[in-house]
């Protein structure tokens, strides 16, 4: 992309020319935040695929969290008291 500017004929060269260069960093910085904003919407697209995907397939051990860890067996529960300390009907 090209650009023209148009600057008095009366303001120093190098003033010019630290004008340019500062807009150019400032542009470069916007385009890398939407490039980055770019990729994030992409790798959350992908994650929200992923995550569809495996919600899709079937459960294969019905069993619960609980008991998948042996805590079930155990008495014990996930916090050290029985059913997990939780007053979820035990």
């Amino acid at each position: 992309m090209q650009v023209t500017i148009n600057a008095p004929d009366n303001l120093p060269q190098d003033f010019i020319q630290q004008q340019i260069t500062e807009l150019e960093a400032k542009l470069k910085q916007q385009a890398n935040r939407l490039i980055a904003n770019t990729t994030n919407s992409a790798k959350e697209q992908a994650i929200m695929q992923l995550s569809k995907r495996c919600a899709s397939l079937p459960e294969l051990d019905h069993r619960s969290s609980d008991e998948i860890l042996g805590y079930a067996d155990s008495g014990i529960g996930v916090w050290g008291v029985g059913c997990g300390g939780m007053n979820n009907g035990c």
